[in-house]
């Protein structure tokens, strides 16, 4: 058997009853260490004991709980304190921080008190701890009075308690003799053991492993406790409750694996009501034990007296309320220190529900919280509600509580501490309207400085003051005084929905507003409390008017001149302006000023800038048509001079060149006559002589007859071709035309290609430039046919250009694998955008084989327009180059070989003169084509 320290029956009680205390209690013995800690203590810091074990083990691992729990700042300090207060023998207090279960410190006030033997002699302290973190500045004020109530109490109650732990160690130290002496004997014989079992006063049963019943002798109380019918054979659970077998069948399992004693109270309901009785388990070999019941009833009671004896005397000199409530919400205490916090005489209390003392809107926090601790064992953080005082007025409290049970896990009641926390929450209060003043003032100063549209910056205004106030309605003014008739402007007004809608416009003449108009003009705040004490009758009525019980109105000034008001009223008796809401409000008008000046400002500005914007496109607009009528008048005077040369070279060749073709024919009937004479000579005079002969010789006569008609053919042919070179050069410059006119699109193309001929040709380093005609069914198109052929003229030369360029400056190698793949490149964009065109025509397989130059031309109809493509396998172009094809002036050739006047005037020629559009697809290595849409019928030129 294990041998523990004796300690005092009624110190197990009182111990028994604190653990139930929602308060942190502690003792330490005479040598200073700690022995014992309440089970609030242990479940704040979220520590535990180990069972078992001996005495001196058990307190010295109590130190170091206690040691390991403070902070390690304060532990120093608060050891100074414990050992000086050992040293006098004193009552002393000490703040310190503890650390909680969730691993956060917490300011802690321990208060503590010496213990007395009954001889006299020191026995240690005792000493109660309160979180005191929400409170503390104000527990330094009570500390040093709180520090001698404390050790008046417990100099008082250690007395006490001294001498009844001194009786009942007494009366323990006997019992424990003699239940020795009994197990002595128990061990010797059996027989006298069953003697003894005569004359014990404890019920006595002898049980198994499982808890069946296998020997029982009832004792004194064996009549009340169980039935003795029967019982023998039977198991516990078939006797008792089963809460009470469960608790018997954890310490016969503990009895066993021990082999040693176990003890344990429970409380078994009687018919005479419930008794209080403490079982003694002793182990037996074979797996068998002995279980002594004795009934503590009286002890308990005794001992629970004289517990809540010392408990009273503690809470009632603690500096918080500490109230018990019953399961149905009745006071059945309160500590005497609430007459002190909240007026009410304790007799007005006690026996009275909680609800009527508390605020109707946290009635439910409260009844939630009760609700949460009786149904979890869960220790639940404190909660706030208000507590009305007998003045009225109604407190913030804080409160800690918990259930309180009994030995069966049933709950008897609740106590709980509360502490005042008013003065927190009105600085709180403070706090979030001065939070909520500045929010205020930072949303206006961030509207002005995103908006500054002043109307939604006063608007805004209006509406968070009223809200913010609480006031049935605010609106703002502007004092019209530079009008025809002086008046009030309302610019936005926030009210209740039961009030009337102020005028928009209200004469400043009338004798009804005079006061605050020259109030408002000398700068004056008006600030009435209450309309009652106006004396000015005429202003008094005009607030009654508009329902009015209390006014103010601060006036704004800007540096413009201008005049308003904000006007504050409350239509429900009497209401305060605050000096904090006066202060609000000028910052407001503060603000205010300050937008209307920069709204005034970045109105001026913005008219600036757009009579700066609209000379600048007036400008743009005459620069542009500037350059557009220039580059018309260098066309128009170009394709004239133009003109006028290439009809004045076609009229003089067209001369030389009729006289040549209209005579080939007479020459060619000459010089067959001739040819037939010489024919006829040689017949009739043959043999000729020897000159003629000679002669014959010399001019090879047979070769001249075959040759001579050959030359008048080709004579012929070049006169046929310089007359068609003049027919074109006609039809290009087309000077006698003026306006437009149906012509043959296709003849326009070809005449241009005959111009180009020379240039298509073969030359050293480039190959011949392939021109493929694809052209469609085209019914004549009404256009300007000359500047139809310049636009004409301008791509194929342009398209040429390239082709040109890039043979030349192009390496053999990459001339022919480069030319494959945009040869590929041309077929296939070619046919990807047919889509563009509508037309489902496909690329023949040799074209695809093509490896030279090729520019290919296609026709077609589309609705209404006509559709003129130009395709070339040249190198392409990039984005930025395409982007900028039609700018003026713009050219991607070397100086001296384009003016980027080509491709623009062509723009102008085809969208501006014939309602049409030009487009460029083209990218690098993908060769370019060019897409003309015009109209069949001629368009209104823009």
């Amino acid at each position: 058997m294990v041998q523990e320290e004796v300690i005092p029956q009624d110190e197990k009680v009182f111990c028994q009853q604190v653990d139930t205390s929602p308060l942190m209690i502690w003792m330490a013995g005479c040598n200073a260490l700690y022995c014992y800690l309440n089970s609030n203590w242990l479940e704040f810091t979220g520590t535990h004991l180990t069972k078992g074990g001996p005495a001196s083990a058990r307190v010295e691992e109590i130190s170091k709980i206690w040691a390991c729990s403070v902070h390690p700042e304060d532990r120093q300090r608060c050891k100074n304190i414990y050992l000086k207060a050992f040293a006098t023998y004193n009552s002393f207090q000490r703040q310190y921080r503890l650390r909680r279960s969730d691993g956060k410190y917490r300011w802690i006030l321990d208060t503590a008190a010496p213990r007395f033997s009954a001889d006299g002699s020191f026995a240690g302290y005792i000493g109660y701890c309160v979180d005191v973190t929400e409170v503390r500045p104000t527990l330094r004020e009570n500390c040093s009075a709180s520090t001698n109530s404390s050790r008046r109490l417990c100099k008082l109650t250690e007395q006490k308690q001294a001498a009844k732990l001194k009786k009942a160690q007494k009366q323990l130290q006997a019992e424990t003799a003699k239940r020795q002496v009994v197990e002595s004997q128990l061990r010797q014989k059996t027989s006298e053991f069953t003697a003894i079992l005569q004359v014990l006063p404890d019920l006595y049963f002898r049980i198994n492993a499982d808890g069946s019943i296998l020997d029982y002798k009832p004792g004194k109380i064996g009549n009340q406790y169980i039935s003795t019918e029967d019982c023998q054979g039977k198991s516990l659970l078939e006797c008792l409750p089963t809460a009470i077998c469960d608790r018997f069948q954890q310490a016969i399992t503990q009895v066993l694996e021990t082999q040693s004693s176990v003890s344990f109270e429970y409380t078994l309901p009687l018919p005479q009501g419930n008794n209080n009785f403490e079982a003694r388990l002793l182990p037996l070999p074979d797996q068998q034990i002995i279980v002594l019941v004795g009934d503590i009833s009286d002890t308990v009671q005794t001992a629970l007296i004289e517990s809540d004896t010392k408990f009273r005397t503690i809470i009632e000199n603690a500096n918080n309320v500490i109230f018990a409530l019953t399961l149905e919400g009745i006071f059945s205490y309160v500590s005497p220190n609430w007459t002190e916090i909240f007026g009410h005489e304790i007799a007005e209390v006690e026996g009275q529900s909680f609800i009527p003392f508390v605020h109707p809107d946290d009635v439910p926090i409260c009844a939630d919280y009760f609700q949460r601790i009786a149904t979890t064992t869960e220790k639940q953080d404190a909660i706030e509600y208000r507590v009305k005082h007998k003045n009225g007025s109604w407190r913030w409290h804080t409160s800690n509580s918990s259930a309180i049970r009994d030995a069966n896990g049933n709950i008897v009641n609740f106590v709980g501490i509360c502490y005042d926390t008013t003065d927190r929450k009105q600085a709180e209060v403070a706090l979030r309207e001065c939070a909520q003043r500045e929010a205020l003032l930072n949303r206006l100063s961030n509207q002005i400085r995103a908006s500054l549209d002043l109307n939604y910056i006063v608007e805004t205004a209006v509406r968070e003051i009223r809200d913010l106030f609480q006031i049935d309605r605010c609106a703002f003014f502007w004092y019209r005084q530079e009008a025809e008739v002086t008046h009030w402007e309302k610019v936005y007004e926030a009210k209740s929905s039961f009030l009337p809608c102020l005028v928009d416009e209200q004469e400043a003449t009338s004798a009804e507003i005079e006061l605050i108009a020259a109030k408002t003009l000398n700068r004056e705040i008006i600030r009435i409390n209450d309309v009652e004490t106006v004396t000015d009758c005429t202003a008094q009525l005009f607030l009654r008017d508009f329902g009015f019980t209390a006014f103010m109105s601060l006036p704004v000034h800007t540096k413009s001149g201008e005049i308003g008001t904000f006007s504050c009223g409350s239509c429900g008796g009497f209401r305060p302006w605050l000096d904090n809401e006066v202060e609000l409000l000028q910052a407001v008008t503060v603000q205010i000023a300050i937008a209307i000046d920069q709204a005034k400002l970045y109105t001026q500005s913005r008219i600036a800038a757009q009579t700066a914007q609209d000379k600048a496109q007036q400008l743009e607009a005459a620069l542009l048509e500037l350059q557009q009528t220039q580059t018309q008048l260098i066309q128009t005077e170009k394709m004239s001079s133009l003109g006028q040369l290439v009809a004045g070279i076609a009229h003089e060749i067209n001369n030389p060149v009729n006289f040549i073709y209209g005579n080939i024919s007479h020459a060619r009937e000459y010089t067959k006559d001739l040819l037939h004479l010489v024919e006829l000579y040689q017949q009739s005079y043959c043999p000729p002589t020897r000159e003629i002969h000679q002669q014959i010789y010399n001019i090879d006569l047979d070769f001249l007859k075959q040759d001579l008609p050959k030359i008048l053919d080709s004579m012929n042919m070049g006169a046929e071709r310089i007359r068609q070179i003049v027919l074109s050069l006609r039809n290009f410059s087309r000077l006698d035309e003026d306006g437009t006119k149906a012509v043959d699109i296709h003849e326009g193309i070809d005449s241009t290609l005959l111009l180009l001929q020379n240039r298509l040709k073969a030359k050293l380093g480039c190959p011949e430039i392939q021109v493929i005609r694809d052209y469609g069914n085209l019914p004549p198109v009404v256009c300007h046919a000359g500047q139809m052929n310049q636009v004409f003229m301008n791509l194929l030369a342009n398209a040429i250009d390239v082709l040109e360029e890039s043979f030349v400056t192009c390496t053999e190698r990459s001339r022919t694998t480069s030319w494959k793949q945009a040869t590929r490149s041309v077929s296939q964009r070619s046919i990807s955008h047919l889509s563009l065109v509508n037309n489902s025509k496909q690329r023949t397989n040799d074209q695809e084989q093509m490896t030279s130059p090729q520019i290919r031309i296609r026709t077609l109809i589309k609705e209404d327009r006509v559709i003129i493509s130009f395709t070339d396998n040249g190198p392409g172009m990039t984005e930025e180059v395409r982007k900028r094809l039609f700018d003026p002036f713009f050219t991607t050739k070397s100086v001296g070989k384009g003016t980027g006047m080509g491709l623009s005037i062509s723009y102008q020629i085809v969208v501006q003169k014939h309602g049409g559009q030009i487009q460029c697809i083209s990218a690098p290595g993908e060769g370019a084509e060019f897409i003309i849409m015009i109209p069949l019928h001629e368009q209104p030129s823009t």
